[in-house]
């Protein structure tokens, strides 16, 4: 995997590391040190344009992930749409198939459904499975509860009141943090959420985003 490091806020450069929660779940990062934000986006987007992923997967990230970056990078001037290709394709029904144009009159808003994708790229929020298919109690929904109930281990956890301290104080404590969530995502989806969509879209005429949404 990869880790893109915000040198603003982390006090030192961080080295590429390994985070292995158990054996069969491997995470080696390769760490991209970045002078700010802006520097941070940018490199995530050209990591986007050359490999050009045709599956997204994240957990909550219709809710969270995608809506912080949409916002982010229009702080700094960029159209996420423009960029990498993806919107938010559950806020305006009339503009389901293309990025979003200059609204029309008599357009229908949803703004209770966030749906983010593109034309060309899937975007699989673990979420909706865990919602959905897992049978796993309200109270043991969030990714904490989810990476232990599903893949057995531990995760690493931490006081939201202690990351700015880490980032000057334990950044690299702080930077296996941040891949901690990554790793669980990953593995999550690939142990359950990948062979159940899919084989679902075997017999059911919809794509994988909205199989899993539906």
């Amino acid at each position: 995997g990869y880790l893109i490091v915000n040198r603003e806020i982390i006090s030192e450069d961080i080295e590429d590391f390994e985070y292995t929660p158990r054996k069969e779940f491997e995470g080696t990062f390769q760490v991209f040190n970045e002078r700010d934000e802006n520097g941070m986006l940018r490199r995530w987007f050209d990591h986007i344009q050359e490999t050009r992923p045709q599956v997204f997967v994240t957990f909550n990230g219709d809710f969270f992930d995608w809506p912080f970056i949409e916002k982010r990078a229009s702080f700094h001037g960029y159209v996420l749409s423009d960029v990498i290709g993806i919107w938010n394709r559950g806020k305006t029904r009339s503009l389901k198939f293309g990025p979003p144009q200059k609204k029309k009159k008599g357009a229908k808003i949803n703004t209770d459904s966030n749906e983010y994708g593109g034309r060309f790229a899937v975007h699989l929020d673990c979420f909706a499975w865990v919602q959905r298919d897992s049978y796993l109690p309200q109270g043991s929904q969030n990714l904490k509860a989810v990476t232990k109930k599903t893949l057995y281990y531990n995760p690493v956890e931490l006081d939201p009141e202690l990351m700015v301290p880490y980032a000057q104080e334990k950044p690299q404590e702080l930077a296996t943090y941040s891949v901690s969530d990554a790793v669980a995502t990953y593995y999550l989806f690939k142990k359950y959420v990948q062979s159940f969509i899919f084989s679902l879209c075997q017999i059911i005429p919809m794509n994988s985003g909205d199989v899993l949404r539906k």
